[in-house]
């Protein structure tokens, strides 16, 4: 069976709705933690307890949604140290599924639909997923078509300096975005000033300035190291 426009139509305003009608097309029970939070306009999962096949009725009725306001998805998974190499291949095809590279490419192209023709979407938090450069270049798409997002949050995704310049283009060119959590992102002084200078930018165009949260909740002090050296650099641009 295939969804009539009219359902989806409706579905973009009824998230529950929708997809408890695409779990049935595919004869699969709708999970109570996606449900949980719908009646507030929130979505917050637990991406490690959604299994491969439960993905497809969630992403499919993200993409179309236009009444969410808070979107979360995240994950606590830590690969486990393992000087076994057969032990250790084991665990690693027990891989929570949102760590897969399609499972998170595919919400990362949901999310960005979703930026695309919300009406009310202000906040989006990732966390601990592994966002590689191209769903980056993906969500700062959706960035730039949002008038509504205020608040990203990239906790623990890891995306590195390099991910944070693929990011910061979106940031450059966006009007609305006021503040962003980059905690535990693995960034070093060259994050740091990239940062800068898209705040720099915001100002000078007499755009509101995004606040960005720096790793200062992280546990890695290389990564505190890094900051603090940065502080000097941003000083030029930012007063403290």
């Amino acid at each position: 069976m295939i969804e009539s426009v009219q359902a989806r139509h409706r579905g973009a305003f009824n998230f529950e709705d929708h997809y408890d009608n695409l779990c049935a097309l595919q004869d699969s029970a709708p999970l109570a933690a996606v449900k949980a939070h719908l009646a507030q306009g929130v979505l917050d999962l637990n991406g490690d307890r959604v299994r491969i096949n439960d993905w497809q009725p969630i992403i499919n009725t993200l993409r179309i949604n236009k009444s969410l306001q808070f979107v979360a998805v995240r994950s606590y998974y830590q690969m486990p140290q393992e000087e076994d190499e057969k032990r250790a291949a084991i665990l690693r095809r027990k891989l929570p599924s949102i760590r897969s590279k399609e499972i998170t490419h595919r919400l990362v192209k949901a999310l960005r639909e979703c930026l695309c023709v919300s009406p009310c979407l202000s906040c989006i938090e990732l966390q601990g997923l592994s966002l590689r450069d191209r769903d980056l270049q993906v969500l700062v798409k959706g960035i730039l078509k949002s008038s509504t997002l205020r608040h990203l949050s990239l906790e623990f995704c890891r995306i590195g300096d390099q991910g944070l310049e693929v990011l910061c283009k979106g940031l450059k060119n966006s009007k609305y975005i006021n503040s962003v959590n980059l905690s535990g992102c693995s960034l070093s002084h060259r994050g740091a000033e990239c940062l800068a200078a898209v705040i720099k930018c915001t100002r000078d165009v007499c755009c509101p300035a995004p606040r960005a949260w720096l790793p200062l909740t992280s546990a890695s002090c290389q990564e505190l190291k890094a900051f603090f050296n940065a502080r000097a650099f941003l000083a030029q641009v930012i007063p403290f």
